[in-house]
């Protein structure tokens, strides 16, 4: 999700294939001990070096760092010696998406005689889809607690929030509804929900038809924004959960006098050219052939911020495409003992809302490869660092078994999660035996997510698990 430089040099890329730009990209030439059919962690770390470098871009999909990194995942298919299982011909899957940028750096100030201007990506962050969309507006503010409006519980009681910016402190009440739209419901028209302010989150290019500008902010800025009501984000969070427990408590809602800006400029909604890149590894014996399991992961960022600022996204997930290569060589290597066949897919459109996997499962028309012929789907995200578990998601409980069986007899910790996220939903929901593999403790959607913070120990331990698994899959079933 990007930058201005950027938003300039949208590709449009021909049906026929995403052109290299500079030729092929260049192999990774890596000191490695490792054996032929062994998933090689030095080699995937040196993907991950490439494809999150700054010069990507942050990989946005419809970006010329997208169409770099997705070349350089189509070369390394190549020299493995995969098939083509794209359009026509080529490695690349063309899709046609919606897709939505910053055009400027958002913007929270407080205005009048104490004015002062917050920082982006430290004390706030901007919400992008659904009711959040494009605006500036600056007006009062108004507190209405956790945001809840059901016929129990109406956190906007006490406030005047029509014509205003609405603080949304918390808690949440799980049935109260989207906190955004219920400000918007009760005329606010703007929004500021204390969350997570040092990260990017995912654009989602679907709107309403009326938006109003939403922003993440920290509790030490809501309770700047609160100084001159005498209260503490602490005090509502108190009233509210007072008024829940006793509907006769005095409502949690107040107007404060201060006055803020708020901003967030989004370029229109555009359609781009994006694009999978697929690689068939096929067995040999032609009716088994026909099978086949799918490991692949999502290969966009979320891009360059208009101040020039890269989301490198190395974590998340330059790995997930860095494992599917080095599993994609090792699992070449033993081609003759393989039964069924395995694709190999790095996904574009997974920050916009899976769109890449939707695609993939809506246009791929050949087995092996479309839906109906999967063995599997294991999905690899965030799978380059951090903590000692590999968490599996729990949507399909004999492969989850299978693959927590494989890390346990390597030595491998494993937790469970729930399902949902990322792209194995997409399979799942086709009924698709599909799992997220990842580490438990990750970083994502931070300038923080630099190569530097992915590791070869970590690749090499995820890799192994995957390698092993796959090669069960497709050679004993």
């Amino acid at each position: 999700m990007r930058r201005t430089a950027l938003l300039a040099t949208l590709l449009l890329v021909a049906c026929s294939g995403a052109p290299s730009l500079t030729g092929p990209s260049p192999s990774p030439s890596v000191p490695s001990n490792a054996r032929p059919d062994d998933f090689d962690g030095i080699r995937a770390k040196a993907h991950v070096d490439w494809l999150a470098d700054a010069a990507r871009g942050g990989r946005y999909t419809g970006s010329r760092g997208y169409d770099d990194a997705a070349n350089y995942v189509a070369d390394r298919f190549k020299e493995i010696g995969l098939e083509p299982l794209g359009d026509n011909g080529t490695y690349f899957q063309h899709f046609t998406t919606p897709m939505v940028d910053l055009a400027a750096m958002p913007v929270l100030a407080v205005t009048g005689t104490d004015a002062k201007s917050f920082k982006a990506r430290v004390d706030f962050t901007e919400s992008v889809g659904g009711r959040a969309g494009s605006g500036t507006v600056e007006s009062q503010v108004a507190v209405v607690g956790g945001g809840a409006r059901t016929n129990g519980q109406n956190d906007f009681a006490g406030a005047n929030v029509r014509g205003k910016i609405a603080l949304i402190t918390g808690p949440a009440l799980q049935s109260g509804g989207n906190t955004v739209e219920n400000a918007f419901q009760e005329g606010a028209i703007g929004a500021l929900v204390i969350g997570s302010t040092t990260i990017r989150y995912s654009f989602i290019p679907k709107f309403q038809s009326q938006t109003i500008p939403a922003l993440a902010i920290t509790e030490d800025v809501a309770n700047e924004l609160l100084a001159p009501s005498g209260k503490k984000v602490s005090d509502v969070q108190t009233a509210v959960r007072a008024r829940r427990s006793d509907p006769n408590a005095p409502p949690p809602g107040f107007d404060v006098s201060t006055v803020v800006r708020v901003s967030v400029p989004l370029t229109p909604v555009h359609d781009v050219d994006a694009y999978n890149v697929v690689g068939l590894l096929r067995a040999g014996d032609a009716d088994a052939a026909k099978r086949a399991v799918l490991v692949g992961g999502h290969l966009d960022g979320v891009g360059t911020d208009p101040d020039g600022s890269v989301f490198q996204a190395a974590n998340d997930n330059a790995s997930g495409p860095a494992v599917t290569i080095e599993v994609a060589r090792a699992l070449s290597a033993a081609k003759a003992t393989l039964r069924h066949s395995v694709v190999f897919v790095a996904f574009a459109g997974e920050e916009e809302g899976l769109l890449g996997s939707e695609a993939y499962a809506a246009q791929m028309a050949v087995s092996p490869g479309r839906t109906e012929s999967l063995i599997a789907m294991i999905d690899l995200d965030v799978i380059g660092c951090c903590g000692d578990s590999l968490i599996i998601s729990n949507e399909t409980p004999d492969l989850q078994r299978r693959l927590r069986d494989a890390a346990s007899k390597l030595g491998i910790s494993t937790q469970t999660i729930g399902g949902g996220g990322s792209d194995q939903s997409t399979f799942v929901r086709r009924r698709v035996p599909a799992a997220f593999v990842g580490w438990s403790d990750y970083i994502l959607h931070t300038y923080k997510d630099v190569p530097a913070v992915v590791d070869v120990s970590h690749l090499k331990r995820a890799g192994d698990v995957i390698t092993t698994s796959a090669k069960d899959m497709v050679t004993n079933d």
